[in-house]
Formats: structure tokens, sequence, C-alpha cells
């Protein structure tokens, strides 16, 4: 139920929906929806799938998902019923883009009173052969947490066989917060760049090809400005 069509669900270039292994994806990108937040308490314990319904499929130009599911009350780990919704809809725009929409909604915060949500729009470009372009903007809704609540990412690479590059820079608000989803660490700003060389001499028979490479982080912490991380390699 929760592996078929799950790149349905991906947003913002991050892995989605996956329902087992690993904990979240790779990297410190935030997941909008995560399908294991689905039937586990707070504290990890095993909560009760009443029923769920799944819709996933593609009409001309467009993809959708959308997905609904209901646990059970649990009086002993005092748990309430909870439905988890999410809505994905992603358009194809010239041969290798797309433009897309993700919202979810989980009835019962784990916050405080109330129900809580999540929603965003992403894009991803391609151009010539090998130039990506790939950009979110999320926001979330929690009780009790106000301001500081965004979440955005950019990023272009180009992964030519000879030469190589990546910038990307992403922002995660102290008080980003999605229910159905999963955040890694949040309240930082994260920029990073790579460059590569990778030939591949004709003349020595013995050796495909050789590979360069150079990266850099840099990581501040978003409410404070103050530096948390930085480092550079080469290899």
């Amino acid at each position: 139920f929760f592996l078929e069509g799950q790149g349905i669900f991906s947003f913002g270039g991050s892995a989605s929906g996956r329902r087992g292994g690993g904990g979240g994806g790779g990297g410190q990108t935030p997941i909008l929806f995560f399908s294991r937040q689905i039937g586990i308490s707070d504290e990890g314990d095993p909560v009760p799938i009443r029923a769920g319904s799944r819709v996933t499929g593609r009409a001309g130009a467009f993809t959708l998902g959308l997905l609904s599911v209901q646990t059970g009350e649990d009086t002993d780990l005092g748990v309430p019923g909870t439905n988890f919704s999410v809505v994905r809809v992603r358009r194809d725009i010239f041969r290798r883009s797309s433009i897309g929409f993700m919202g979810t909604n989980r009835s019962v915060s784990l916050e405080g009173d109330g129900s809580s949500q999540s929603y965003g729009l992403d894009a991803s470009f391609s151009f010539l052969e090998n130039l990506n372009i790939g950009t979110y903007y999320a926001q979330t809704n929690t009780p009790g947490r106000s301001g500081e609540n965004t979440s955005y990412s950019a990023r272009i690479g180009n992964t030519g066989d000879r030469y190589g590059f990546s910038v990307s820079h992403l922002l995660v608000g102290k008080n980003f917060n999605p229910e159905v989803g999963f955040v890694r660490r949040d309240d930082f700003r994260q920029s990073r760049a790579q460059v590569q060389f990778t030939p591949r001499p004709r003349g020595i028979r013995a050796i495909r090809q050789f590979q360069f490479r150079g990266d850099i982080n840099y990581l501040t912490n978003e409410s404070t400005g103050i530096l948390e991380t930085r480092d550079a390699g080469a290899q």
C-alpha cells in the first residue's frame, strides 16, 4: 500500500513516502511526507491502522497522488484516532521539466490542540544534456509554533562526463515541523558547492578515467547566524 508508486509523493528532490529502511532519506533536506509516521506513536509504539485509501496515476501532463489513512485510538498509549491526508500534483512542462504542489494534514497535532498542515511548491528543470536546476518552497502550520516555519532550497548542477559542478542552498526554519514528514535537522542555513574534472585518457590503455573532485560545505545557525560547520575536501 505504501511502497507502490511512492515516487509520486517525492517533493523537492527528497525521497518521500518510503515505508521501509533508513531514517528519512539522505542529506539534510526535509521530507514533507514520510509514511513511517503513520501507525507509530510519538514514543515509537505501534498504533493500529483502521482504514486507508489511495489514488495515484497520470492524466495527460499531470501526475496525481491522493492518500488518506485513519488510525485508531489507543487508550493505553493515550493516542487518539488520527487521520493522515496527503495531496500531490505534478505537471510536466517542456521536454524534461516539471512543477508541482504537495499538501499534508494531520488531524491531531503532536504539539498542541488542533491539526497541523504542511504545503509547498517545487520545480525541476533539465536543459541541454546535463544541466539540472531544482527548487522548492514549503511552509508548515503547527499549534503553538509561529514564525520561522518555512524551508526552501535551490540547486543547480551539471553532470557531464568530463566536467561537472553543483551549487546548492538550503534553509530550514526553527519552527518548520511537517508532522506527516521527517526533518533530520532544523534551524540552519547550508550552502554547498562541488566541482569535478573527470577526463578519459586516450593514450593510457590501463586507465579508463581520472576523477578529480573538490567540495565545500558551509552551515550556520539560522536564528543566531553563528557558524556551526565548515569543511572543504578534495579527492
